[in-house]
Parts: structure tokens; C-alpha cells; sequence
């Protein structure tokens, strides 16, 4: 484990940690929030884009990649 983080976490840094399993990727956080803030705003896809500050387009681009399509409809129809 990185000595730094070991600090900030306030852990032993003499001490070897293993890599703990069952990490969510980066991907899979990202497709939850977005999933969470789609839900949380009644699938208000401008105010989404805007939480996040990317371009609607990039969210519609997002939402097709993690299959988030609207009322069960087929993703790559926005």
C-alpha cells in the first residue's frame, strides 16, 4: 500500500496491508451516481449534466454506456 495514503488513512506504516477484495471500479461508481442522481431527479437529464458539469450530450453518451435508458426503454433511443 502507498506510505501516503497509509498516513492520510492513519495506519501502520510498518506494516504490509493486502489489496482488499470487492472494490468497486471506477466504472461502477460512476454508473451508480449516475443511476443515484437520475432517480434522485426524477430523471431530469439537464439538472444531472449540470451536478456533474459535463455537456447533456456526454451524459446521454454515459447513460447509453451503462445501459440507464429511460422507463425501460431500449438505451440508444434518447
Amino acid at each position: 500500500m502507498n506510505v501516503y495514503l497509509q498516513r492520510y488513512l492513519g495506519l501502520d506504516e510498518r506494516r504490509e496491508y493486502a489489496k482488499p477484495a470487492g472494490f468497486p471500479t471506477l466504472r461502477d461508481l460512476e454508473k451508480d451516481y449516475i443511476g443515484f442522481l437520475l432517480e434522485i431527479t426524477d430523471r431530469n437529464r439537464a439538472e444531472v449534466s449540470r451536478i456533474l458539469a459535463i455537456s447533456r450530450s456526454t451524459l446521454y453518451y454515459k447513460m447509453r454506456r451503462y445501459n440507464l435508458a429511460d422507463d425501460g426503454t431500449d438505451p440508444g433511443l434518447f
